[in-house]
């Protein structure tokens, strides 16, 4: 699976800020423009089980451009955004290990791809907005928490419940799509956001081609999200997703073998996150902890539900930037259509797909 969390055995970034400067309310310098590279590779091995043990190295390239549009130009609050992707070969989960949430979240087909173009505008309407449109990565906005972002696993990104649906996948790393994001935060705590989405982001044919296009007969991806935060101790968000077009069942329907269709994919997800009311003495950890669960229609899809939870202590050693220290857990569960048309065809599949990740 796919998500836009990044994290990795090795990650090297640099950030090139612009010689074009202003000044910001608080009096700071303010770049008009910035540029970002960043390279984040996995070292993997498999010792045990699975389909073969052995060793790959999983990596990644992405160039990113940002530009204050507003400011510069005397418009208003206007955000330009741009980013190349270099991925390389799946290496390790389809090679060694076999796994549907996949080991690594940046494991994904060789392709060099504009990943995210779009433009952000915000606005003022009893509270803060904005409308972002263009190619654009749901998991950058859209079920994600701060202490996700730890693990390596895809599980602990966007839910696999979402990121196995479509005929190419949601638009998300590393394959993304034209979309219309609004978001609009009311009163405190309030945040809700909501995106109209291409359906078949990329080319579902040709894995190495970017397209950017809008297709009736493909339709959309529509989805909403509801955040209220308890300042800084919790945040609880509810979503809620929905295809327009029509897609097969996962098991013959009628007596010649023939497939239903149905135009009814869709599902729902709850993350929280939580941390103490109070700050930790000096010295000692910081605590935060997730949990998410998300179900999808089993009719049209192979997974029905997903579980994850996880706590994550940000540590004060060792160095002056400290180091974080993880433990998560998740699960997806089989739909009872799909593991019963296996069942048809001679193939006993287990009811659920666990993992377990630590990290420091």
């Amino acid at each position: 699976m796919r998500t836009r969390i990044h994290a990795a055995a090795l990650c090297i970034a640099l950030s090139l800020p612009a010689p074009c400067l202003a000044h910001g309310s608080d009096g700071v310098e303010q770049p008009l423009y910035e540029m970002d590279a960043r390279y984040v590779a996995d070292a993997l091995s498999n010792v045990h089980g699975g389909l073969r043990e052995g060793s790959a190295w999983v990596d990644y390239l992405e160039l990113a451009a940002g530009f204050d549009a507003g400011r510069a130009l005397g418009i208003g609050d206007l955000k330009l955004f741009t980013s190349v992707v270099r991925t390389n070969p799946p290496t390790f989960s389809d090679r060694y290990v076999g796994d549907a949430m996949v080991v690594s979240n940046i494991d994904s087909e060789r392709a060099l791809r504009v990943l995210e173009a779009w433009f952000d505008w915000g606005f003022e309407a009893r509270g803060a907005g904005s409308v972002l449109v263009g190619l654009y990565d749901l998991n950058t906005e859209f079920d994600t928490t701060e202490s996700r972002g730890l693990f390596i696993n895809s599980a602990y990104g966007i839910g696999q419940e979402l990121a196995q649906t479509g005929r190419n996948g949601p638009s998300i790393y590393p394959v993304t799509a034209l979309a219309a994001r609004v978001a609009w935060a009311p009163s405190e705590p309030w945040l809700l956001k909501f995106a109209v989405v291409d359906g078949v982001p990329g080319d579902p044919d040709d894995h190495h081609k970017s397209r950017w296009h809008l297709s009736r007969s493909e339709g959309a991806l529509l989805i909403g999200e509801i955040t209220a935060a308890a300042g800084p101790v919790a945040q609880l968000s509810v979503g809620h997703w929905r295809y327009t077009e029509e897609f097969a069942g996962v098991r013959p329907a009628l007596e010649d073998g023939e497939f239903r269709f149905e135009r009814d994919n869709h599902g729902t997800y709850v993350t929280a996150e939580f941390r103490p009311r109070n700050e930790p003495e000096p010295g000692a950890p910081r605590w935060s902890a997730f949990v998410r669960a998300g179900q999808a229609n089993d009719r049209i899809n192979v997974f029905e539900r997903h579980f994850a939870a996880g706590v994550v202590a940000d540590l004060p050693w060792p160095g002056a930037h400290g180091s974080q220290l993880g433990l998560a857990a998740s699960e997806a569960r089989l739909g009872d259509d799909y593991r019963s048309l296996r069942g048809q065809l001679g193939t006993d599949l287990a009811r659920y797909e666990r993992n377990m990740e630590l990290t420091w």
